[in-house]
């Protein structure tokens, strides 16, 4: 483990410090604090920390509670406090006894439950597959027709298609970018164009009759069908990435120039390389080559130090590809920037 850091360390540049190190509290860190609706589990833990992500370590978390986080609520309280001089936040008691924080079930929803980030800026990607199987798309219903003969379909458009075998939700895309590897070149998958939602409404043997429930981008005769999955939102708890763990970001989705906050990328780790949900990286820029001048008088050229800018997290895994949130950066975030394991701040 010691010579995985030492060579990841030297390949970008860094020296990143061990995660033993103890938790600095922000001097304005509220010793109590009520959740309320709209906060996030990385909001509320960027209000005691700098690193945020490092908060399974400031609410006493264990693999599994990582995996599998406490619920928390608007008006749940929350309290700072000090065991054997390090800091933990846990669920306050009116009871004069100590309650920590872990999984516990309510009765209530848990849709009702604070998310551990912005639900609304990855809930869109949740329930859409981006990376498919090209051979997949050749066995896949297909819309076969529009109304009066228009390739173009809007929203409440009755359209047409043939190879569905069931009723229900139904979801148009079709083959996008393919996705490889930037630096050895391999093909990693294809991603996938989300076209709009329809549900069946007749169902026959030769053709079936569909209704466009919602048109995201544009939804075309000859767009392929796969039926909706159940959306959810796994509410996995943010945790630092493995020292070993380094790769690339691949694409910007939706084929933006450049990623600011709260955009979705694409990286070159997927579950093959132990990548899960719920992985912090930190985004790395390389320095620029510059030219210095030594005490001598000589020139000579100079590489500046890679910095971090920003952090994302991962919020869906495939094989070899996972997307995730850019959740802050110190300006754009481009195609082949670095990810590693985040730096403390």
């Amino acid at each position: 483990m010691r010579k995985s850091i030492i060579s990841l360390a030297l390949a970008l540049g860094l020296a990143f410090p061990a995660f033993s190190d103890e938790l600095t509290i922000k001097p304005d860190a509220p010793s109590r604090y009520t959740v309320v609706s709209g906060d996030t589990l990385w909001g509320i833990s960027g209000r005691y920390l700098q690193s945020p992500w490092r908060w399974p370590e400031l609410w006493r978390m264990n693999q599994n509670q990582v995996r599998n986080p406490h619920w928390i609520y608007p008006g749940d309280a929350l309290q700072l406090d000090y065991v054997n001089g390090q800091p933990r936040l846990s669920l306050a008691s009116d009871a004069m006894r100590e309650v920590k924080l872990s999984p516990q079930a309510r009765p209530e929803d848990l849709d009702q439950a604070i998310s551990s980030i912005p639900a609304d800026a990855i809930e869109p990607f949740l329930a859409r597959p981006l990376i498919v199987d090209p051979q997949q798309f050749a066995a896949a219903p297909r819309l076969i027709a529009g109304p009066d003969e228009r390739i173009s379909i809007s929203q409440g458009d009755r359209v047409y298609a043939s190879g569905i075998g069931e009723t229900g939700s139904w979801q148009a895309y079709r083959l996008g970018q393919q996705l490889q590897d930037p630096d050895s070149k391999e093909p990693l998958g294809v991603e996938a164009v989300y076209g709009g939602d329809l549900v069946v409404d007749k169902l026959k043997p030769d053709i079936q009759t569909l209704q466009v429930r919602n048109v995201a981008g544009e939804v075309l005769v000859g767009d392929y069908l796969v039926r909706a999955p159940k959306s959810s939102f796994i509410n996995y708890a943010p945790h630092p990435a493995p020292d070993h763990l380094q790769g690339k970001i691949i694409s910007i989705y939706q084929g933006i120039g450049a990623a600011a906050q709260y955009s979705t990328v694409a990286l070159n780790l997927g579950a093959r390389n132990g990548v899960e949900p719920g992985l912090v990286f930190g985004i790395f820029k390389k320095g620029g080559a510059i030219e210095v001048t030594d005490a001598h008088g000589k020139k000579k050229q100079a590489q500046l130090p890679t910095e971090q800018a920003g952090q994302l997290f991962v919020y869906r895994v495939f094989d070899k590809v996972s997307y995730a949130l850019v959740l802050n950066s110190l300006g754009a975030i481009y195609v082949n920037d670095l990810i590693a394991t985040p730096q403390n701040e």
